[in-house]
């Protein structure tokens, strides 16, 4: 039994001296240090690996889209077996949605950590425009998600889009809100307009990044900017 768990977790036993007799304890080799430090270990690698899988699938699922994509490209881009990719996410939808997730958490990440580095609402503002799409350019999945047919798109991909847009619509309320509390911006509903602006910036995204360059859509958010905030200051002498 012993000599199986080892070949099972593909460790060598010769390795933590163990003698296989009848007195062995599993218990005791289970807790023992070398095997939690050789465990972790394996755990780096397993999560190294399914890195690996997953960067080479943005790239063939970015190329070819979900529909045309197989398990089989990304094995081979990521140099792995092809089971290993069905042992790590189960199925081609798994490694997608993962995919999905992955590059909408890390651009949330980025818009946020751009959005801090400010200190006024209007600041901020200008922040979350150029920044959300200085780094959409590189989500290049989730922008393919708004130009495929809905009705041959994966639910959960749907619902992985949706969070992300609401997502958004969070960073931009906690922005006018803030802008409404120090007197800078004047908005009588903050996640109306929250909701206006982020419906906009979404109908811009594909256009913008496919068609203009990064000094062109510079511009148009200066425009765009200027066109928001004209509208929300408040004037000076004004209660």
């Amino acid at each position: 039994m012993i000599a199986a768990l080892f070949t099972y977790l593909n460790l060598d036993i010769l390795r933590f001296g163990v003698i296989l007799n009848e007195k062995t304890n599993i218990v005791q080799i289970l807790n023992s240090k070398t095997f939690m430090i050789h465990k972790a270990r394996g755990r780096g690698m397993t999560q190294k690996k399914a890195e690996v899988i997953l960067a080479a699938a943005k790239k063939i699922f970015a190329r070819y889209g979900p529909g045309k994509t197989t398990i089989e490209e990304i094995a081979r881009m990521a140099s792995v077996a092809k089971g290993t990719v069905y042992n790590y996410f189960g199925n081609k939808t798994q490694v997608y949605l993962k995919v999905l997730k992955q590059e909408a958490d890390e651009i949330l990440k980025k818009i946020l950590s751009a959005v801090e580095k400010e200190s006024s609402p209007r600041a901020k503002l200008a922040a979350f425009l150029r920044a959300k799409f200085k780094y959409m350019e590189q989500a290049a999945n989730i922008l393919d998600l708004d130009r495929a047919c809905a009705e041959n798109q994966i639910p959960e991909a749907r619902a992985i889009r949706n969070r992300f847009f609401e997502q958004e619509v969070n960073i931009i309320d906690s922005i006018l809100r803030e802008g409404v509390r120090k007197k800078i911006f004047k908005v009588k509903n903050t996640l109306l307009t929250a909701k206006t602006i982020g419906h906009a910036l979404r109908g811009f995204e594909h256009s913008w990044l496919v068609k203009n360059s990064n000094e062109q859509i510079d511009q148009y958010l200066s425009e765009l900017l200027e066109l928001f905030c004209t509208g929300m200051t408040i004037e000076k002498g004004t209660d």
